[in-house]
């Protein structure tokens, strides 16, 4: 042994007579961690901490992080408001201890700052309401921070548990205390919620499309299936097939893939362009061709399609290729929403450029 393991502060089955014991280990070491911490912490300052986690378990609400929900436990119980997450891609999934065991999966960086000894509670209809109000806010200002898709939930829980742990406890119905799982699944759902949301304030060929494709995804689909989902947007087949967003003909409909896009697409005489076109053609360059060939197209993109949309636009398909298992499509949307504010700025100053030519 070169160093003494006795105190370190791991959840080790070997050493703590198995995986109950390890687990009561490390939740009680992370609480008495920050417990100390807490004692000795500048009111004016915060903390950061950087942590890597891996630990899963089955739940009837889906896949849930033990070791994350303890972590969070431990530091709002000892007293600490988490202002801030931020995810990070530091580790490999093969990196540690041997193939397939996966010891480090992700990392996550958190702000924290000493809660007032006196905060207040608050019951569960008004932390829901808190959070529907200012989560969508906050949402916004996340993705003008470029982060990807794929991160975005993760970077979502710190706005989410500022408004949970900035209280010292919220109330179930029943006078218990809401905890940490059940106020990450809600910061989750309302995740949900804002991006459907989202879709109202596409164009018309745009949400016809998302429909589509949240039911098909690229594949063929029934022709009076998409007739009657078209009028109900009030727009017909037949526009949408002329805009280059979909082929129709023997009873079938499908949307056409980024990678089937035509190359000579020329967005500045685009008569009927739509935000859906606009990301499908940007997922195409981008893909093939690379930021560069991405920001120039983005370039000819006229004023009138909001571009900001277009970025909501690559974050929402990402999630939906997602939930349909079509990883690499996922893939391809999340290196869209994850590039965008280089393809955005580069375009920027490309008609800047022109303009003083």
């Amino acid at each position: 042994m070169l160093v003494p393991k006795a105190e370190e502060l791991v959840a080790n089955p070997y050493r703590h007579d198995g995986k109950e014991g390890a687990h009561k280990f490390f939740e009680d070491g992370f609480r008495e961690v920050f417990r100390r911490a807490r004692e000795n912490a500048y009111v004016d300052f915060p903390i950061t901490v950087y942590y890597a986690f891996k630990q899963q378990d089955a739940s009837k609400d889906g896949q849930a992080s033990t070791g994350w929900e303890t972590l969070l436990e431990g530091m709002i119980r000892s007293g600490w408001q988490i202002t801030a997450t931020w995810p990070m891609r530091s580790e490999l999934s093969n990196r540690m201890l041997s193939q397939g065991t996966n010891a480090l999966a992700s990392s996550i960086v958190l702000a924290l700052r000493p809660r007032p000894e006196d905060a207040p509670r608050i019951d569960r209809r008004n932390f829901l309401a808190r959070l529907r109000t200012e989560l969508p806010t906050n949402l916004r200002e996340l993705q003008q921070g470029a982060i990807a898709p794929v991160d975005l939930p993760q970077a979502a829980i710190g706005p989410g548990m500022a408004i949970f742990s900035e209280y010292s406890a919220v109330l179930e119905d029943d006078g218990s205390k809401m905890t940490v799982r059940t106020a990450l699944q809600r910061i989750n759902a309302i995740l949900d919620e804002v991006l459907g949301e989202l879709e109202n304030d596409f164009d018309s060929a745009t949400r016809f499309a998302l429909t589509w494709f949240r039911q098909n995804g690229f594949d063929s689909g029934r022709f009076g299936d998409a007739e009657s989902l078209a009028n109900a947007r009030g727009i017909s087949l037949d526009a949408l097939e002329r805009a280059g967003i979909l082929t129709k003909g023997g009873g079938k409909t499908a949307l056409i893939a980024p990678s089937d896009m035509p190359e000579d697409y020329d967005p500045s005489t685009d008569s009927s362009i739509s935000q859906w076109e606009v990301v499908m053609h940007l997922v195409r360059v981008l893909d093939s061709d690379g930021v560069p060939a991405a920001a120039s197209l983005l370039s000819l993109v006229p004023d009138a399609v909001d571009t900001d949309l277009c970025r909501e636009l690559a974050s929402l398909l990402f999630k939906l290729s997602e939930d349909r298992k079509a990883t690499a499509l996922a893939v391809s949307f999340n290196s869209l929403g994850a590039a965008w504010s280089d393809i955005a700025r580069t375009a920027k100053d490309a008609v800047h450029q022109e303009v003083l030519l």
